[in-house]
């Protein structure tokens, strides 16, 4: 089982908490005929959410779910349908019934155009953790893989810019194109481009991806910040929550000025204007730990453990920033190789995973500071190549061996 030490006391309160919690949200063998599965949803409702099962999933990969992963995302790629105009359904019972809730019939249910696409990326980044073949050759998901970035933007794109546009009613039953349900009149919002993006860079279609990025760089910025999205009257530039962070979680703000702007944008705006569901916070971590900002990182991560919000969204994504963000991984399993970048903030001068999965391969990896790690394989099906950024400094590693790395921090600046 996955376990964290410190040598900050919080940092290890906090896992065991949200280790335990996450894990008390399984309801694999909670009831007959429920499906691999964790909750997923707000605590008054026995579901899991589309949204919600997309972002806890590293988590849950690094608790050892991935039969729930599986089966989870594969449910839900099942239930996009010509009918449903390739929208999958948004919710479902942990027997796998649509939850009625959120669903009333064919042309009337809750459906999110940035859904779409996180449910592509975050099963294909699955198979970046675990190497299993069937995330790209289960035939339901590999069709829609291939519908989420055809059949579905070519059913919603009136406009033939290649980017699919919501119809701006403010009605999440008929669509909304952001994940931010109170800016529901929106057409094309940042969220949605962004994991779109995100999912055509995956599937290495990047000229599709690079049109995109430059339609939104180049039209989207006033010269201040970036629009939150587009409504039928022109751009709209106020604050958008999900529809700005996702933005630069998934790489559509590139680098450079503009994109360290949007981020001070971003921290500044949820400073003064704290939205009220805890759900907006937990991705923030992810957002600072990609681009550097590892004090702001660590300062949401806290956020999150001290509201001990019995939301699970919040106990999955704080074992994910605690391991996966503060430690910097980023696994390629099929390829055996797993890249380590050292995120610690000040407070914390040691941090240890022990039992990390990737692929085949157990793995004990230590930090001290920015400047040491080393990496233990347990066991695996043979080498796997480890290379402890930004030095590039490679190591290959057979089962049984340990490597002990010094290297310099990037400078984020």
């Amino acid at each position: 089982m996955l376990a964290v030490s410190s040598d900050n006391p919080l940092v290890e309160d906090a896992f065991a908490w949200a280790r335990k919690r996450a894990l008390d949200w399984v309801q694999t063998d909670a009831e007959p005929g429920n499906l691999p599965s964790y909750w997923a949803g707000y605590p008054s409702r026995p579901m899991f959410y589309s949204r919600d099962v997309c972002h806890q999933a590293t988590g849950a990969h690094l608790l050892g779910l991935d039969a729930e992963n599986f089966a989870m995302f594969r449910h839900f790629a099942r239930s996009a349908t010509p009918a449903r105009k390739w929208f999958p359904i948004w919710a479902f019972h942990f027997d796998g019934r649509i939850a009625a809730l959120d669903y009333h019939h064919d042309e009337h249910f809750v459906r999110e155009i940035p859904a779409v696409f996180d449910l592509s990326f975050r099963a294909l980044e699955q198979y970046d953790w675990t190497g299993d073949r069937r995330w790209l050759d289960d035939p339901d998901l590999a069709a829609y893989y291939r519908h989420s970035v055809g059949e579905f933007i070519e059913a919603h794109d009136a406009d033939g810019d290649g980017v699919p546009e919501a119809g701006g009613t403010g009605d999440i039953f008929l669509g909304t194109a952001t994940y931010n349900e109170r800016e529901a009149p929106l057409i094309v919002a940042g969220d949605g481009m962004a994991l779109q993006y995100a999912v055509l860079r995956k599937l290495g279609r990047d000229a599709e991806a690079e049109r995109i990025q430059a339609t939104y760089l180049n039209d989207w910025w006033n010269g201040d910040q970036f629009a939150r999205g587009r409504t039928k009257d022109g751009f709209d530039y106020g604050w958008g929550l999900e529809s700005h962070d996702l933005v630069p979680l998934f790489g559509l703000s590139g680098t450079g000025e503009r994109n360290e702007r949007l981020l001070d944008y971003i921290e500044a705006r949820m400073e003064s204007h704290p939205p009220l569901n805890i759900e907006s916070f937990s991705y923030l971590p992810a957002v600072f730990f990609k681009h550097g900002r590892d004090e702001s990182a660590w300062r949401w991560t806290k956020h999150l453990i001290d509201s001990r919000d019995d939301y699970p969204e919040i106990s999955f994504t704080v074992v994910e920033h605690l391991v996966a963000g503060l430690l910097g991984l980023r696994p390629d399993a099929a390829s055996a190789t797993l890249t380590i970048e050292s995120h610690l903030p000040a407070e914390i001068g040691r941090l240890t995973a022990d039992h990390v999965r990737v692929g085949g391969w157990d793995l004990r990896i230590s930090q001290e500071g920015r400047h040491t790690t080393e990496v233990t394989v347990h066991s695996g099906p043979g080498p796997l190549t480890v290379t402890v950024g930004p030095g590039s400094t490679i190591r290959i590693l057979e089962p049984g061996r340990t490597a002990r790395v010094s290297t310099q921090p990037k400078d984020p600046s």
